[in-house]
């Protein structure tokens, strides 16, 4: 893909203008009535904004053409309105859209004018407003000052964001060409969902409704168990029935999607070649501060936070004495940990890595996943279930989002094959939504203290994920973490020939060929750091918000710069220092450890085998208004300092040649 995406950019830096039409065309499409709801010409303004950060589009012409273009659309939608008046209200759509035109119609009586200013950053209305404008013989100036001014904000709402995300695209490029790209993945995604959630709020509860109003008619009309059933999930009069309904086709949805991975599982279906595929695909995009992550998140959502959760909303619930809620509370628990335990047993698949051992060692369904569902799912139903419908969909996005970051660290760590945790969250869902209901007719009167729950469950939550991380976070990283032994090779081995065959180049996450890898040195971390910072080498600064702001002046310190993070086979550099060389450029070495280790005679134990790049790394001050580093292509050059810096010291050092490029071993 990443060819594909360089080809598109490189295209449109020759041909601008065709990136100008498109602007104008998505600009202009968008803001007229009826075809701007269908075309995504917000997200087409952004993809221009990234265009203005890679330096694709001039930033002035972009943003001309774009409020050019909005603003002949809306001009469309005034003389639309003004030249049909009343009469546009029997036109198909606006009568299929009429709560939406009496909306933009209230909305332009109260703010006048300035309605077309919001109306512009509001979807429904964007084109609407405009309308309604035309239809009340606003004035053509008047009307069109507001459009113009509606557009300008427009556009540059639109803009920054993508020449903010355009220019960290140029960036992610200089660090991997495939982290650019899974940024690009990712924006799309983002809007696929916005744009999807935003058709589905303004076409589907007009669609609900009527299909609501058509089946409680059709209900009306008889009384068996089908027609009585039907009016106890769509009868509006009955507050109960739109819980009951979603209710049931969450419990519907998830049931079938449990039994349907079990089946694959068992079967050895499509699924389990899919867990194959991802697990081998996750381990070679590992880094180190990925892993960190991602078992903060594991712990989080293990059993020793767990545990202290469930004991402190179980002495709420006793010191309130709501005894029926703390049966349900205990019972929702335990009854999870048995039935995944037993389904554990009785599928019996091994995990990804052999990281446990006794009945911990299979996998289907995961453990983590089903109980954080449940334990976090109930108490956020408990905490919710009196307040508005708002904080409710807050409360279960908010279980939903951390839920399936716990399963998706499982898979991450090679804990759980993907399949585990879809089926340990689907059977979670299953048993929590039948918790619910359950709890709904039998214990749904009884007052549970919402404050003191949330505030004992919030600080049993903090204080037991620090008391985690303090007590095994070291441990849990070196368990999850996957190890190869490394082979050993004798010293002169590796002097003569072994070097060889050891990585050329840095390889980015997708295999393509970065700088070389020009430095081999067999040796200790500590000793090698020591022997670099006693000729000025320094650790760079890390990445803050202070240090990120640096770069934003003209002319900052170089020592104060943090250094681009950069991947061999998606892992962060183990050693990184760097030396300045003058105020404007300054040596950057990387290492990385390689898979082997040198046996010298004259060493107590083998040396571990470093792999890495030497490069220089030049500053640069585009308009004197920020500063940008560029690297030095003469790799060569920056090899010959490195060895000018480390002469004299306490180390051998050998010049080697690959197909004309110079290799420095040292050790």
């Amino acid at each position: 893909m990443e060819p594909y995406l360089q080809t598109l950019i490189a295209y449109l830096s020759a041909h601008p203008h065709i990136g100008l039409i498109a602007v104008f065309a998505a600009a202009t499409l968008e803001s007229i009535v009826v075809v701007g709801m269908f075309v995504p010409g917000s997200a087409l303004i952004f993809v221009a904004g990234a265009l203005i950060g890679l330096r694709v589009l001039d930033p002035a012409w972009t943003t001309l053409t774009a409020v050019a273009g909005a603003t002949l659309g809306d001009g469309f939608n005034y003389w639309l309105g003004g030249h049909y008046g009343d009469r546009i209200r029997a036109m198909p759509f606006f009568k299929r859209q009429a709560p939406l035109l009496a909306r933009a119609e209230a909305h332009f009586a109260r703010h006048g004018g300035s309605s077309i200013l919001v109306g512009r950053m509001v979807a429904p209305l964007r084109s609407i407003v405009p309308t309604v404008a035309g239809m009340s013989d606003m004035p053509a100036l008047r009307f069109y000052v507001f459009n113009t001014l509606s557009a300008l904000a427009w556009a540059v709402v639109h803009l920054l964001p993508g020449a903010l995300f355009g220019a960290s695209l140029q960036l992610a490029g200089a660090i991997s060409s495939r982290l650019a790209v899974m940024m690009v993945l990712a924006a799309v995604m983002v809007w696929l969902l916005w744009w999807s959630a935003s058709l589905m709020l303004t076409h589907l509860p007009p669609l609900i409704a009527r299909t609501r109003t058509r089946t409680v008619a059709w209900a009306h009309t008889g009384s068996t168990a089908l027609h009585r059933a039907a009016l106890a999930l769509f009868d509006p009069q009955r507050p109960e029935s739109a819980a009951l309904l979603m209710s049931a086709l969450v419990l519907i949805g998830s049931a079938w999607l449990f039994l349907g991975v079990l089946e694959d599982v068992l079967t050895h279906d499509a699924l389990v070649n899919f867990d194959s595929a991802l697990f081998a695909a996750l381990q070679q995009l590992r880094t180190a501060w990925v892993d960190g992550l991602m078992v903060s998140i594991t712990e989080v959502g293990g059993l020793r936070v767990a545990l202290p959760v469930i004991a402190a909303v179980a002495l709420v619930l006793a010191y309130k004495r709501c005894w029926r809620t703390l049966a349900y509370w205990l019972a929702a628990q335990g009854v999870a940990v048995l039935l995944v335990a037993a389904l554990k047993v009785s599928v019996g698949r091994v995990r990804p890595s052999p990281i446990y051992s006794g009945i911990e060692q299979y996998s289907f369904p995961s453990a983590h996943a089903a109980s954080a569902l449940v334990l976090y799912g109930f108490l956020a139903y408990l905490l919710a279930r009196t307040k508005s419908i708002r904080a409710q969909l807050i409360a279960s996005a908010a279980v939903a989002s951390f839920v399936v970051l716990i399963g998706l660290s499982r898979v991450y760590l090679g804990a759980h094959w993907f399949s585990d945790a879809l089926g340990g969250l689907s059977f979670g869902l299953v048993w929590l939504v039948l918790l619910c209901i359950a709890y709904a007719h039998h214990v749904g009167a009884e007052r549970v203290p919402v404050r003191a729950l949330a505030a004992a469950s919030l600080v049993t939550i903090v204080a037991a994920a620090v008391v985690e991380f303090n007590n095994r976070f070291d441990g849990d990283l070196m368990r999850y973490q996957p190890r190869a032994e490394a082979a050993a090779v004798p010293l002169h081995d590796w002097r003569d020939s072994g070097w060889r065959s050891l990585a050329p180049s840095r390889t980015d996450f997708s295999g393509e060929v970065e700088e070389p890898m020009a430095l081999q040195w067999a040796a200790t971390r500590e000793r090698i750091t020591t022997t670099l910072l006693a000729v000025g080498w320094r650790v760079p600064v890390p990445w803050t918000l202070r240090s990120a702001l640096l770069w934003l002046l003209p002319r900052p310190a170089i020592e104060q710069l943090s250094v681009l993070p950069k991947f061999h086979q998606d892992l962060m550099p183990s050693i990184l220092l760097t030396q300045a060389v003058d105020a404007q450029t300054r040596l950057v070495l990387r290492l990385w450890p390689s898979e082997h280790v040198v046996d010298a005679p004259t060493a107590p134990q083998p040396m571990p085998l470093w792999l890495g790049t030497v490069t220089l790394e030049r500053l640069s001050h585009p308009a004197s208004a920020f500063t940008v580093a560029r690297t030095d292509l003469d790799f060569a050059q920056a090899l010959r300092l490195f060895d000018i810096k480390l002469a004299g010291q306490s180390v051998s050092m050998q010049w080697r040649d690959r197909q004309g490029a110079p290799v420095l071993l040292v050790w």
